[in-house]
């Protein structure tokens, strides 16, 4: 208002010395006292809004966490430990074909141990191939194709037994190429049979310190089987390997006919093991003595177990020994009767 005062007063000294007010310093005036007029309105629209709030900062203490992050978080586990394959095929878990499964357990490097059932007897039978891994590559074969052969033939299978077929025992092992476990134990040590050593022999008849484990039953594998067979209680366990070309029957109730049975139609040469307590390896056979087996474990517990050995180390050899298995079935069923 001051300067709009100021302006007037202005313009009238100029007039009263001058009578004539020249058009520019009119116009100038005029701008300069709109300009004024705009400012002070503008100032008075300002200062009449009340002051903002202070905000005032404070340090923030513990967070708790959100029961619904807690759930989600538990939906969504850690990772398993990747494993470094050797074969990307060999390291995949196919699917097997077309049947019912469970899981029994996990290996050392999270990944499941899957038994498929065929067959709706009450006595099962289980059957196993690849419980060394990479280099009894052709074992897993064997056992797939024998898998698909009977759930695509289920009639051949004997109405009062039950197949329960694990094609993968020591899938880390194959992953990796290997006969071991991740750990470094041997899957054919570590059962807790009379005979468990935490040191033994190689396949290669190499004598090795831990082969066994520190104790019997150490690794999830065979902890995993040892449980599966004692809930399910088989009647037969036939167990695959390469290579030799011959059967090992255990030593557990009729043991040996069975085995017979598989080797008069396989063809496959069966020794006669001279010691006691269901040891699988004669020495007089493989040069060594496997000690803690699965299948002495099983004849030590009663249970009929039989141990193949393919002729080679890259052939699954179906035909003879799908003649095999058929022929030690039905004369199992045949007692079971």
């Amino acid at each position: 208002m001051r300067r709009g005062v100021f302006i007037r007063e202005f313009i009238a000294a100029a007039t009263r010395r001058n009578k004539v007010v020249r058009l520019p310093i009119l116009s100038a005036a005029l701008l300069v006292l709109v300009l004024s007029l705009g400012v002070s309105r503008l100032g008075a629209e300002t200062t009449s809004e009340p002051p903002s709030p202070r905000v005032e900062l404070q340090a923030a203490g513990p967070v708790e966490a959100s029961p619904l992050v807690e759930t989600v978080a538990d939906m969504n586990p850690s990772p398993e430990p990747a494993l470094t394959p050797q074969d990307s095929t060999k390291a995949r878990w196919a699917p097997e074909p077309g049947t019912a499964g469970s899981i029994i357990g996990s290996s050392q490097g999270g990944q499941p141990l899957v038994i498929n059932h065929l067959g709706d007897g009450a006595s099962p039978v289980l059957i196993l191939g690849g419980q060394h891994g990479g280099p009894e590559e052709n074992t897993v074969r064997l056992v797939v194709q024998l898998l698909d052969y009977f759930g695509r033939n289920p009639d051949t299978i004997p109405a009062n037994l039950r197949l329960d077929v694990l094609s993968v025992a020591n899938p880390d092992g194959r992953a990796h190429g290997s006969r071991q476990f991740l750990s470094g134990v041997d899957p054919n040590r570590n059962w807790g049979g009379r005979d468990w050593a935490s040191d033994g022999w190689d396949s290669n008849a190499v004598f090795r310190r831990g082969l066994g484990g520190p104790e019997p039953f150490s690794e999830p594998e065979t902890q995993a089987l040892r449980d599966y067979v004692a809930l399910s209680r088989p009647v037969l366990v036939v167990n695959y390997h390469s290579r030799g070309g011959f059967i090992f029957g255990g030593n557990g109730p009729q043991g040996g006919s069975i085995a017979d049975a598989y080797s008069e139609a396989s063809g496959y040469f069966r020794p006669r093991p001279g010691g006691g307590g269901g040891s699988v390896a004669a020495p007089s056979v493989l040069g060594y003595r496997a000690t803690g087996s699965m299948n002495a474990w099983l004849g030590d517990e009663g249970y009929r177990g039989m141990l193949i050995e393919l002729a080679t180390s890259f052939d699954a050899e179906f035909s003879r020994n799908l003649a095999g298995l058929r022929s030690a079935l039905a004369a199992l069923a045949e007692e079971a009767e």
